[in-house]
């Protein structure tokens, strides 16, 4: 059910941004606002604060888009907390799209059938692509193949690999998920942060069967990267609660016909121009 009202959604978006030209452009992400988390739930004041600067920061620029890559609130299940989520994320200038992937405190460390379709019914969507600038972006909800949930995973999976087979036009292929595939090596053991060795060489091996260039990621609360072949992982550290030395901040992502550039800002030293 609720990767039917997902698909609705993708059809409706995939090729409504796309242009064939591959002029240079930005976009922004932001990752793990996750309100509630700083004081355990008991206010999100603190979230808020940075929740707002960086949208204002986000509202000076020209980002041809901003995604954020889950973790979006703290408790999946507080109201409040996804109210201002939301209401925060409103105030973005109207001109800007921005797109969410979900993290396991959005839908649980075991999502079930009822907190799968409970997200959806607040966010219209768990998963998405589109094209721009001849480059194609799809976004995934990694909590299902982190927690093994077979027939949303195994119905994600048919999708996504539709997506990459009619991206083959597109001149770079671009991953957002809120879990990166590893975090530093490809062969590092299971853990919280990293899709499981099981399932990991098999979802290698198909982005790098499709030429799928980075994954943009968060879940860390820190800056990480990693390569596979030419598929590359960038880790980004919080807009909210850190957990290494990085201050609260947001990555700018340049894309040029030949290749991907991104920097990690803190949020008083986010650039009041982006050069290209």
């Amino acid at each position: 059910m609720y990767m039917k009202k997902t698909t609705l959604f993708l059809l409706g978006i995939l090729f409504s941004l796309g242009i064939s030209a591959q002029t240079p452009f930005y976009f922004i992400q932001l990752t793990d606002p996750q309100f509630g988390m700083i004081d355990k739930n008991a206010s999100f004041d603190k979230e808020t604060a940075l929740m707002e600067k960086a949208v204002k920061q986000i509202n000076k620029l020209n980002p041809g888009f901003v995604v954020v890559t889950g973790d979006l609130v703290n408790d999946g299940n507080n109201a409040d907390q996804i109210k201002e989520f939301k209401r925060i994320l409103a105030t973005l200038r109207k001109d800007i799209p921005v797109y969410l992937t979900p993290g396991n405190h959005d839908v649980g460390q075991q999502p079930t059938s009822a907190s799968l379709a409970g997200y959806i019914d607040t966010y219209g969507y768990d998963c998405f692509s589109f094209q721009m600038n001849g480059t194609c972006f799809i976004g995934i909800n990694t909590q299902i193949i982190w927690a093994d949930v077979k027939d949303a995973e195994q119905s994600q999976l048919v999708w996504l690999t539709k997506v990459l087979e009619n991206s083959q036009k597109c001149t770079h292929r671009i991953l957002f998920g809120h879990h990166p595939v590893f975090v530093h090596s490809a062969d590092e053991a299971d853990k919280y942060d990293n899709f499981p060795l099981a399932k990991r060489n098999d979802y290698l091996n198909l982005f790098n069967r499709f030429n799928v260039s980075d994954q943009f990621a968060g879940h860390l609360h820190y800056n990480s990267s990693g390569q596979y072949g030419n598929f590359r992982i960038t880790g980004t550290s919080t807009v909210g609660m850190q957990i290494g030395k990085e201050k609260s901040g947001l990555r700018i992502v340049k894309v040029y016909p030949d290749k991907i550039e991104s920097t990690y800002y803190p949020l008083d030293e986010v650039p009041a121009i982006v050069e290209l």
